[in-house]
C-alpha cells in the first residue's frame, strides 16, 4: 500500500476515533452544563487544564522520543524494546511524582484561580488519573511507532471518553452531583489503560520485565526533553485562556467560556488524526533526506485537512447561537467567542502539520521558541484583553496568537526545507466553502426561528450538503479518487 493510502486509511480511522471521542466529550460538557451550573463547569474545566499540563511534565516528551526512536529503529527490534522499556519506567516515576505534588499545592493552585474548596477536591481527585493518562498515551506511542495506530485511537477517543460520559451519569443518578464531579474521571483513565495493555505486548513484544529491567536511555532523554518543554509550552496555550480567566475573574465566568472553547476545539480532531499517522512517516523520510517527498505529504495532507474542517467551521461562526444553545440559554452569551474561537482553530488546524514537521525534521530547538514566543505573547494580550472584554477578550487574544503562530511556522519550514501547504488544487476547498458560507447567511434568519436543537441540524446538514456537493462538481483531485477506488473495492469493480 504507497503512502496516500496508508495516510488516508489510517488517518480515515483516526478521525472517526477522535470525532467519536470529541463527541463523547462534547456530551460530557453538555451534561455538566444542564444538570450542574456554570461554577461546576468552570470547576471541571480549571481542573482539566491543571492536570493536562501537569501529565506534560509526567511524559518528558517521550512520546515524541517514542515515535522517532522505534521508527528509526525499525530493524534492530532489540533497540526497539529498550528504547520503549525506559521510556515506560521513566514515566512512571514522573507521574508519580508528578501526582503527589499536585495532592500537596491543590490548595494552593485551587485558591490562585479563585476556586473554592469544591475546585481542591476535585483536583486532589483528578491527580489520581495521572499515572493512568501517562501511561496510556505512552503505550499509544509506543504501538504507533510501529505504524499501529488504532489501539491508541480507541484507548484515548473511544473508550476513555465513552466511559467518562457513561460514568458521569452513573454517579450523578445514584450518588450526587458532587460524586459525578469528582470520580469518573479518575475511572475512566484507569480503565482505557488495562483496555489498551495487552496490545504492547502483542505488537511490540514487550514484556513487563523488559520496563522493570529497563535502564534510562541518554540519547532518547536528550532528543525528548526539548519536545517535553514545547510540549509543555503548547499545553500551556491551549488552556491558558480559561487559566487565566480563572485567575482574573471566577470559576462561573469560566463556565460560561468552557461550552465555546471546547466547541469550536472540536475542529482540531482533524489535524491530530493526520498528524498522528504522517509524524513517523516524515521522521523516516527526513532520515533519508527526501524533502520533495516531505513537501508532497504536506501539500496533500494540508488540502485533506482543509477540505474536512470547512464544513463545521461555517456552521460555529455563522449560527454560534444556536450551537452553544443546546448547553443552555446563558450559554449564548458566548456567541462571539465562540466566532473568534473558531476562527483561530482553523488557522491551527490548516497550518498546524508544520509543527509536526518541524518536530520530526529535527528542529526541536526551533520548536522550543515558537511555543516559548506563542505563550508569552498570548500571556500579554490576555492581561490586555481579559479586564476589556472579558470571555471575547481571551478568545481574541487566541486568535491573534494563531495567526502569527502560523504565519512563523510557515515561513520557517519554507526558508529550512524549501517546502509550503499552498498547492494548486487547495482552491477548490476554499472556494466550495464561500459557496457554503454564502448559503448559510441567507438561511441564517430561518435556522434562528427554529428551536435550537432543529436549528443546529439544519444548519449541519445545510452547511455539509451544499459544500460536498460543490467539491463534487469541481471534481476530486487523482490521489483523492484513488483512495475512494482503494478503500471502497465495488466502486472500483463497477468502473471497469
Amino acid at each position: 500500500m504507497n503512502r496516500n493510502s496508508v495516510i488516508a486509511s489510517q488517518a480515515g480511522f483516526s478521525f472517526a476515533g477522535f470525532l467519536f471521542g470529541q463527541a463523547f466529550r462534547f456530551g460530557f460538557n453538555l451534561l455538566v452544563a444542564r444538570v450542574l451550573d456554570p461554577d461546576a463547569l468552570g470547576t471541571y474545566a480549571l481542573a482539566v487544564a491543571v492536570v493536562q499540563i501537569s501529565e506534560v511534565l509526567a511524559i518528558a516528551g517521550l512520546d515524541s522520543g517514542l515515535l522517532r526512536f522505534v521508527s528509526i529503529n525499525s530493524s534492530d527490534p532489540l533497540r526497539q524494546r529498550a528504547a520503549i522499556g525506559s521510556a515506560l519506567k521513566t514515566s512512571l516515576f514522573l507521574s508519580l511524582f508528578v501526582t503527589l505534588l499536585l495532592l500537596f499545592f491543590s490548595g494552593h493552585i485551587a485558591s490562585m484561580l479563585h476556586g473554592s474548596h469544591l475546585l481542591r477536591l476535585t483536583l486532589c481527585c483528578y491527580a489520581a488519573a495521572i499515572p493512568f493518562n501517562v501511561a496510556t498515551m505512552l503505550y499509544g506511542h509506543a504501538i504507533q511507532g510501529f505504524k499501529k495506530l488504532q489501539p491508541k485511537i480507541i484507548a484515548t477517543q473511544v473508550v476513555s471518553p465513552m466511559l467518562l460520559l457513561l460514568v458521569t451519569l452513573l454517579f450523578r443518578y445514584t450518588a450526587g452531583q458532587e460524586a459525578a464531579l469528582f470520580f469518573p474521571f479518575a475511572l475512566s483513565a484507569s480503565m482505557a489503560f488495562f483496555w489498551i495493555r495487552p496490545y504492547l505486548s502483542k505488537i511490540s513484544g514487550v514484556l513487563p520485565m523488559d520496563i522493570v529491567r529497563a535502564s534510562a536511555d541518554r540519547n532518547m532523554m536528550v532528543y525528548a526533553l526539548p519536545f517535553m518543554v514545547v510540549s509543555l509550552l503548547s499545553m500551556m496555550t491551549y488552556w491558558l485562556d480559561v487559566v487565566m480567566l480563572g485567575m482574573l475573574t471566577d470559576t462561573a465566568t469560566v463556565g460560561l467560556y468552557h461550552p465555546a472553547a471546547r466547541t469550536a476545539g472540536l475542529i482540531r480532531a482533524v489535524l491530530l488524526a493526520f498528524a498522528g499517522i504522517a509524524a513517523p512517516m516524515i521522521a523516516a523520510l527526513h532520515t533519508g533526506s527526501e524533502n520533495a517527498e516531505i513537501g508532497r505529504i504536506f501539500k496533500m495532507v494540508t488540502r485533506w485537512i482543509l477540505g474536512l474542517v470547512v464544513p463545521p467551521v461555517i456552521l460555529f461562526m455563522l449560527v454560534p447561537e444556536p450551537v452553544l444553545g443546546i448547553f443552555g440559554t446563558r450559554f449564548t452569551a458566548g456567541s462571539n467567542a465562540l466566532v473568534l474561537l473558531t476562527a483561530a482553530s482553523f488557522l491551527q488546524v490548516s497550518f498546524g502539520l508544520s509543527s509536526t514537521v518541524l518536530a520530526m525534521t529535527g528542529y526541536a530547538r526551533l520548536s522550543l521558541y515558537n511555543a516559548l514566543g506563542a505563550l508569552g505573547l498570548q500571556i500579554l494580550l490576555n492581561l490586555l484583553l481579559i479586564p476589556r472584554m472579558g470571555i471575547n477578550g481571551a478568545a481574541l487574544a487566541t486568535l491573534l496568537v494563531f495567526f502569527l503562530l502560523s504565519a512563523v511556522r510557515l515561513s520557517e519550514i519554507f526558508i529550512l526545507l524549501k517546502i509550503h501547504p499552498f498547492g494548486k488544487a487547495l482552491w477548490k476547498p476554499l472556494a466550495a466553502g464561500l459557496f457554503a458560507a454564502l448559503f448559510l447567511v441567507f438561511a441564517r434568519p430561518w435556522l434562528l426561528g427554529l428551536p435550537v436543537f432543529a436549528g443546529l441540524l439544519a444548519g449541519a446538514l445545510l452547511s455539509v450538503c451544499s459544500y460536498f456537493a460543490l467539491m463534487l462538481l469541481l471534481k476530486l483531485e487523482q490521489e483523492e479518487r484513488e483512495i475512494i477506488f482503494r478503500l471502497i473495492p465495488f466502486i472500483n469493480k463497477e468502473t471497469k
